[in-house]
């Protein structure tokens, strides 16, 4: 399972060694570059990790669309500054490592959404050794760490994870015409794209000063429509069908090592479906989500929200086999406040989101 390699790489960040960087970064140039800037594929939001860790936002309000589909960015409503931050794995006062998000999303009008975010994945305090005997030796390294037996005078380093991220989408086609059977009917087909610029680093200690920075593109499109129009029956609420692909070029990091190295992420696919069902008679909606991707051996992801009014939300989902858990708070129509639980064998997750709509107060 993804989670089971996620853990493994963690492990593995806090085993690196001064002069094992920068062979490690050989090595994923010229071999497995599976994990190339794997910190993206940490599930992005407070609520969409609630919800199994992927989904179409078929009603985008929490700043996460740029990440998941970035054509769902033609679908918002409003001005919406939104920040996020997780324990990612560890515990909240010990993480392994510190998950933050802050970005800005607004429509421009005639189907034009666009966005800017910021997003930073950071791990201090790694234990730091040159001790030719534990190259390549993590199990030994680790135990040696956990017992307190690393004798490397207490030495450390850190690692810093950024990318920035512009995003723009356009509803391209509002209406389909059918046919004398059906006419018009509402059909929204918006697509997207996102242009993000990558940055890693090692530092803190003058044996371990690397870094690597690299320029990648998303793309994505939506179709979402009121099922209800298809078969006669209007109790039946909206279907939101989508592709996001991710790395479209197969992003490329350089690193600055002595053999100036260099790892791709590798182009994956997304494929999602979800579906928001109004409940009238309890003044509620449920919205069922499945997602698909195909990186490392396929990940499917599946979530449930049940909302009640616009006052709050409870959420589940499983991301990878992994239960994940959520809660929402709307307030003043125009703030959202979200939490969600990961279960993981490293520490469980726990994330917090905030939005703001500000479109409501200017």
């Amino acid at each position: 399972m993804m989670m089971k390699k996620l853990s493994a790489i963690a492990l593995c960040c806090i085993a690196l060694t001064a002069s094992a960087i920068a062979q490690t970064t050989t090595n994923t140039a010229q071999g497995d570059a599976r994990y190339a800037a794997d910190f993206l594929s940490i599930p992005l939001g407070a609520r969409a990790l609630g919800m199994g860790g992927q989904y179409t936002p078929i009603d985008q309000y929490d700043g996460a669309a740029f990440f998941w589909n970035p054509s769902a960015l033609a679908l918002i409503k409003g001005k919406y500054i939104s920040t996020m931050y997780s324990n990612q794995f560890g515990s909240l006062g010990r993480p392994l490592s510190n998950y933050f998000h802050i970005g800005y999303a607004q429509d421009l009008g005639n189907g034009v959404g666009v966005s800017a975010n910021w997003i930073r994945n950071s791990i201090a305090n790694i234990p730091l050794t040159d001790d030719p005997r534990l190259f390549g030796t993590s199990g030994e390294f680790l135990r040696l760490i956990q017992q307190g037996l690393l004798d490397n005078a207490g030495a450390t380093f850190s690692n810093n994870d950024d990318a920035l991220f512009l995003s723009i989408a356009k509803n391209v086609i509002n209406a389909v015409d059918f046919g004398w059977q059906y006419f018009r009917i509402p059909i929204e087909i918006p697509i997207g794209i996102t242009f993000k610029y990558i940055s890693q680093s090692f530092g803190g200690d003058s044996r371990v000063n690397f870094s690597g920075t690299g320029v990648g593109v998303d793309v994505g499109a939506m179709i979402k429509f009121k099922f209800g129009d298809f078969v006669a029956r209007p109790i039946f609420g909206d279907l939101a069908l989508g592709i996001n692909i991710r790395d479209v070029f197969n992003t490329p990091v350089s690193w600055n090592t002595d053999s100036r190295a260099r790892a791709s992420i590798p182009r994956a696919t997304f494929l999602s479906a979800s579906y928001k069902q109004p409940l009238e008679f309890l003044s509620s909606s449920l919205i069922f989500a499945i997602t698909r991707d195909t990186r490392y051996d396929g990940i499917t992801s599946i979530g449930l929200e049940y909302r009640f009014r616009q006052l709050f939300a409870l959420r589940v989902g499983s991301f990878d086999r992994e239960l994940t858990l959520g809660a929402g708070l709307f307030l003043f129509r125009a703030v959202f406040i979200d939490y969600a639980y990961q279960s993981s064998p490293l520490g469980a997750p726990h994330r917090i989101g905030l939005t703001v709509n500000l479109a409501e107060w200017l």
